[in-house]
């Protein structure tokens, strides 16, 4: 926690297992086979939701998550000292309020899930597409603003 490259080394290798998913699947015929229930649901964010997944544009989030783990990444190597104990603490809750908020967000999904299944894909990547993109918006924020010491 206490070395900035470290940290970005940590985003960098979730980054990489999240992007290649996101991008490989966006626009494969098996991933629009079983997610292809837009406009089934009395649902606009959920219909909306599906018809992104289904004309591929899953992708561009996959290309966005490179870009911020590259900018998180940039800004690390250029922090010159290690963060301190206060610098770590903030750290430290952002990712335990990450994890905490992934733990609740399981429970959502599985009652969204168990309540239609024919969405579960569109729940589960709606779950890892918000949790990861705040994850590495925080971070790209907390080292924007740790950058100058």
């Amino acid at each position: 926690m206490r070395n900035p490259k470290a940290n970005a080394a940590i985003i960098l290798i979730i980054t990489a297992f999240y992007s290649p998913i996101f991008i490989l699947t966006s626009g494969h015929v098996e991933f629009e086979r079983m997610s292809g229930h837009a406009e089934t649901l009395n649902s606009a964010f959920w219909n909306g939701w599906s018809a992104f997944l289904i004309q591929g544009n899953l992708k561009y989030i996959g290309y966005a998550y490179i870009v911020l783990a590259a900018a998180i990444v940039i800004l690390s190597v250029f922090r010159k000292q290690n963060y301190d104990e206060y610098q770590i603490g903030i750290l430290e809750k952002g990712f335990i309020v990450s994890g905490i908020v992934m733990v609740c967000l399981l429970p959502a999904v599985l009652i969204l899930v168990l309540s239609d299944p024919n969405y579960a894909i569109e729940a589960l990547t709606f779950l890892a597409a918000v949790h990861w993109s705040a994850v590495l918006i925080a971070d790209l924020a907390y080292i924007i603003k740790w950058v100058k010491e």
